[in-house]
């Protein structure tokens, strides 16, 4: 059964892998004969859990940074004396570290898939069911030109599908293990050292390295910035969501989380935590890949800059997932209110579609004196507080060209989306290929 990310990296499931690892290390030197496969045996009955003293293990990573040397220490024990000299054999920390993270990262990354392909479905059927339902577009915070619902929706899930090409090619080019020895030549080991990476490796089912790649970490850095940039897009539409559920807008809002308690003051107040939560870890999600920047400058073959990345990938993670769930549950139950996103086009009384009026004007008057007294008219419908096209069509320069029922006919703003409805068809149909 799929395992969450949380418990992926879970201390609990860490400490597994690690000893998965150093299990199937000494199998792989008992092939090819380099130890004893009586004592590869013996290290593998051993490297269980139930045979370690967690608490120790843990209170000792504070003293040498990393669970690995305890660890190992434990595990030599219980295998007594004779066979324990062989646990880890030729082996260092960041070998076992980097092994077990590329198996967390890798089964982690499958666990992200789901998510991100339920909110893709998401996307699609709000974009499917609202291609028209007309709205205000908006930019700097104010009313730009109409759009529809479904064409906003369609903006998120192109977005969306990018995510889900860069997660498939990422899962495509698994992350490989490690095995490289203190220096990263396998000097430990002699001429046998790539012979057991290559086993070791296969045993795992991961790929193997070119070389040691202990102070090159672009991998990681690759695969935290994706999973910055796919938080950071989940929280562009839940901040969107967030925004237009606000009292002045009252165009969307999330799924009622039941109880009494949304708001501890005001009785009825329901706010957006869904998306609160879902803004919350994408901003940690960035601040986790900013970490691993950092960890990036290892100095010559290994330094303390890893510490950062030891933090900071779990992390990174975990509340990756968290973000994604939220927001898949923000848009399963998202509820849009088409009348209030129709009265909102509407306040500006005409302003929304002021380039429509100086587009259908500008071949008869030129485009820079159409913007002028477009901008006169909007200005004198602010003032007056009427449409701008009663106040066009009052003006003698727009009489001599168009006459009411052609202003009538600019005034919808139906009529002014432009390539928006096929814009939403292509993005569809891509989403299609993919489903």
């Amino acid at each position: 059964m799929p395992r969450a990310v949380a418990e992926i990296f879970s201390e609990r499931a860490s400490l597994e892998s690690c000893l998965l690892v150093e299990a199937a290390l000494a199998q792989a030197q008992a092939e090819l004969g380099i130890i004893p496969a009586e004592s590869a045996r013996e290290i593998v009955g051993h490297a269980r859990i139930e045979e370690l003293d967690v608490a120790h293990i843990r209170e000792q990573t504070k003293r040498t940074g990393y669970p690995i040397a305890p660890l190992v220490r434990q595990l030599t024990a219980a295998c007594g004396e004779q066979h324990g000299r062989y646990v880890h054999w030729g082996a260092t920390s960041q070998d076992i570290l980097n092994t077990t993270l590329a198996l967390q990262v890798n089964e982690s990354l499958g666990q992200i898939e789901p998510e991100l392909s339920a909110i893709i479905d998401s996307l699609c059927e709000i974009a499917r069911a609202h291609r028209q339902t007309l709205m205000v577009g908006r930019t700097f915070g104010g009313h730009a030109l109409p759009i529809t619902f479904g064409f906003k929706a369609a903006v998120w899930l192109s977005g969306m599908l990018r995510h889900g090409q860069r997660l498939r090619a990422l899962r495509e080019r698994p992350m490989e293990g490690e095995f490289a020895g203190v220096g990263g030549t396998l000097a430990a080991l002699g001429e046998r050292g790539l012979e057991v990476r290559a086993l070791l490796m296969r045993t795992l089912g991961l790929p193997e390295p070119l070389i040691t790649w202990a102070s090159q970490r672009d991998r990681i850095v690759e695969i935290i910035a994706f999973l910055a940039g796919l938080a950071g897009s989940a929280g562009k539409i839940a901040q969107d969501v967030s925004e237009l559920s606000g009292t002045d807008f009252g165009e969307l809002a999330e799924p009622i989380s039941g109880g009494k308690d949304t708001s501890s003051a005001l009785p009825f107040k329901a706010n957006p935590i869904y998306c609160g939560h879902v803004m919350t870890a994408a901003s940690l999600v960035g601040q986790c890949a900013m970490s691993v920047l950092g960890a990036m400058r290892q100095r010559e073959e290994r330094s303390i800059e890893g510490m950062l990345e030891y933090e900071s990938v779990p992390h990174a993670f975990v509340q990756a997932e968290r973000c994604l769930a939220n927001l898949r549950i923000v848009l399963e139950g998202l509820m849009v209110f088409p009348i209030r996103m129709r009265q909102n086009l509407g306040l500006t009384r005409g302003v929304i579609l002021a380039e429509r009026y100086m587009m259908a004007l500008a071949p008869h008057l030129g485009r820079l004196a159409t913007h002028d007294l477009v901008h006169d008219a909007c200005k004198a419908a602010v003032q007056e507080g009427s449409d701008v096209a009663a106040v066009l069509a009052r003006m003698p320069e727009v009489a001599k060209h168009l006459d009411a029922r052609a202003l009538a006919e600019l005034g919808d703003p139906g009529g002014y989306l432009g390539s928006a409805l096929k814009m939403v068809d292509d993005v569809l149909a891509e989403a299609a290929k993919h489903s």
